[in-house]
Order: C-alpha cells, then sequence, then structure tokens
C-alpha cells in the first residue's frame, strides 16, 4: 500500500516471471522489468534463443539477475518444474507473467480437415497452460504474503478483428479474460491480485514479413494511427507489478490505440 508518490511505481528487487521471454512482448517486458531494477525468470522453448536473450540483457544492465527455464507450456510437468525452478532460485514470486501463447488461424469449417489439432493447441496454450501456470504461483504467493498475476490476453477476446480468421486464438483469449476476473475474486482473500493487458496490434520480431499489407490495414483501423511499442507494454505490466496498482484486481486493460473502439 503506498503512502506516497515517491517510488510510487518502483518494483526494484520483485522477481518477476515472463512466461514467453526469449522474443516479442515477452521480451520487450523482460527488458522493461529489467532497466528498472527487477529480477527476471523468463521461459522459452528454444535455449539458444535464450542464451543470445541473457547476453543481451547482461550487456545493456550489468549486475542485473535473469534467469532462463526451458519449457513447453503445453506439458503440466515443465510448467511446474519452471515454477518450482523460480522459487528455488529467487526465493519468492512477487509476479507472474503469463504471455506464452500462440495462434493458428483459417477458416474456422476447415479445423476437421486435421482433426481440429489446431483448434486444440491454440487452446491449450493460450488458456489451459495460462490457468496451470496461475495456480501454481499462486500456491507459493499464498504461503508467501500475495502476489501479482499479469495475463497478456488480446482485444481479439472482446472484438472481431479483421479481416483474418483467428476463431480459436480470440476464444482462447476471451476466456483468459474472463478467468482473469474469476482469479481475481477467488484469490483476494490470500492478496493475490489477478489483471490482464489486452493488446492491440504491436511491433514485434514475430511479425512475418508476408503480413505488411495487413498491417497496413490493421494501423488504419487503429485511431491513433500506429503500432504499439514493447515498452508501451512493459511500463503497463511494470504498473500492474508495482505497489500503486495494488487496489486494481479483476482489471482487463486494453492498449491497442483505440482499435477496439470501431471495431
Amino acid at each position: 500500500m503506498i503512502s506516497s508518490m515517491k517510488n510510487a511505481f518502483s518494483v526494484s528487487g520483485k522477481n518477476i516471471l515472463i512466461t514467453g521471454g526469449t522474443q516479442g512482448l515477452g521480451k520487450g517486458m523482460a527488458d522493461a522489468f529489467l532497466e528498472v531494477g527487477a529480477n527476471v525468470g523468463f521461459t522459452g522453448r528454444d535455449k539458444e534463443k535464450a542464451a543470445k536473450v541473457i547476453e543481451e540483457m547482461n550487456a545493456k544492465y550489468p549486475g542485473c539477475t535473469a534467469r532462463y527455464y526451458q519449457v513447453d507450456h503445453r506439458k503440466q510437468a515443465d510448467c511446474q518444474r519452471s515454477v518450482d525452478s523460480f522459487m528455488k532460485d529467487f526465493g519468492k514470486i512477487d509476479t507472474l507473467i503469463n504471455n506464452a501463447g500462440a495462434g493458428r488461424g483459417g477458416p474456422a469449417i476447415d479445423f476437421i480437415d486435421n482433426d481440429f489439432a489446431d483448434w486444440h493447441y491454440t487452446l491449450e496454450l493460450d488458456l489451459t497452460a495460462v490457468f496451470m501456470m496461475s495456480t501454481m504461483a499462486a500456491k507459493y504467493m499464498k504461503d508467501t504474503g500475495g502476489g501479482s498475476i499479469i495475463n497478456i490476453t488480446s482485444n481479439a477476446g472482446f472484438v472481431v478483428n479483421k479481416p483474418q480468421k483467428i476463431v480459436a486464438y480470440a476464444t482462447a483469449k476471451a476466456g483468459a479474460n474472463h478467468m482473469t476476473k474469476m482469479l481475481a475474486h477467488e484469490w483476494a482473500p490470500y492478496k493475490i491480485r489477478v489483471n490482464a493487458i489486452a493488446p492491440g496490434y504491436f511491433e514485434s520480431d514475430l511479425t512475418p514479413p508476408e503480413l505488411a499489407d495487413l498491417m497496413k490495414l490493421w494501423i488504419e483501423y487503429t485511431p491513433t494511427g500506429r503500432q504499439g511499442l514493447p515498452i508501451e507494454l512493459g511500463a503497463l505490466a511494470v504498473y500492474l507489478a508495482s505497489d500503486s496498482s495494488e487496489q486494481m484486481t479483476g482489471a482487463i486493460l486494453c492498449i491497442d490505440g483505440g482499435y477496439s473502439l470501431a471495431n
């Protein structure tokens, strides 16, 4: 609970676990937290990519504490091992950021053609894994005085993005948005806050070049006239991890440049 604006947004020394931190927005958030003095652990499947991230972060922030955990978030054992390892390394989880995810799109009517494998893959990674990681972290948070859980969802959880067909991804994100509210209510007595950030279109190294024309269209639909920047998402995550947001739980914070206002 803050009593002064001095250091109200500080997360210096806090322990932050970020899923999917080897690239994209997860890497951007890891960078943001390390810049302001937090300790960061991040997960991912690619060990070589993770090693490059650690090397980059150590060069940018000498003396920082960054750890990597190899995880396939569709596997319960991997999820549990990452949370247990983080606790062993840091002693406490102050904030969990559920960022890992993927979207397999295409016309819904065609999902039957591969026995709904794309549907199951997307729901496992974007919804079930979020629930598993949240409950595993909450078990520890309950015993250590609470914490903050931040789910990275999407504006696709409450509007129909166009023209792409992403029913599995959008359904998973809508479920994660409502899960956020359910867990926030259930875990409030344990001083565990659960909030979500719902981004729109952001600059990312994960955006393939072949989507350049679509990106121009998405920006045209965005009132601010541009994509979001990873540091802007990082700033919002830092706020939700800081003591200044202690009275905020169950919130879904949309950061999409106004895209969802007219779509």
